[in-house]
């Protein structure tokens, strides 16, 4: 038996999410960011597709098929209902993305069992932006918290 929460992870309609996958087992952290509407649940669809970005990164990083994986974990972070959030514009969601995923490199070694990001993200210039970088500190500290 499989237990699957879903909660309201699935509803994206006017809402954003960073979300990070996580395997304590592999040791590994692959961090993500979504509007879709379908919420992180419709995201996570397209990240197990054959092409899918962290089926990609999993086989890079380990050398074998993330469905051998048995504790993967997905953690949603909702973002701000405000507009430079939600629109089809990414900067904002972009930048507090590619915090969190460095802030997680450099948090790493803090944790155990430690782990590698595996996820790749692009720098924005919304990363000097105050509201990003404090909401970029809480996922961080919520995350690192739960783990």
């Amino acid at each position: 038996m499989i237990k699957t929460s879903i909660g309201n992870c699935f509803d994206g309609h006017n809402q954003s999410f960073i979300y990070i996958w996580l395997s304590k087992k592999e040791q590994i952290v692959y961090v993500g960011m979504t509007n879709s509407f379908n919420g992180t649940i419709g995201r996570a669809g397209s990240h197990f597709s054959k092409k899918g970005s962290l089926r990609q990164r999993f086989i890079e990083s380990k050398g074998y098929y993330i469905n051998v994986t048995d504790d993967l974990l997905m953690y949603s972070f909702p973002l701000p209902q405000k507009k430079i959030y939600t629109s089809d514009e990414k900067s904002y969601r972009e930048a507090v993305e590619y915090i969190v995923q460095k802030k997680l490199i450099i948090s790493r070694a803090t944790v155990t069992p430690s782990f590698d990001v595996i996820s790749w993200v692009r720098s924005s210039p919304r990363t000097s932006n105050l509201e990003v970088i404090k909401i970029s500190n809480k996922i961080v500290s919520d995350f690192l918290n739960q783990y």
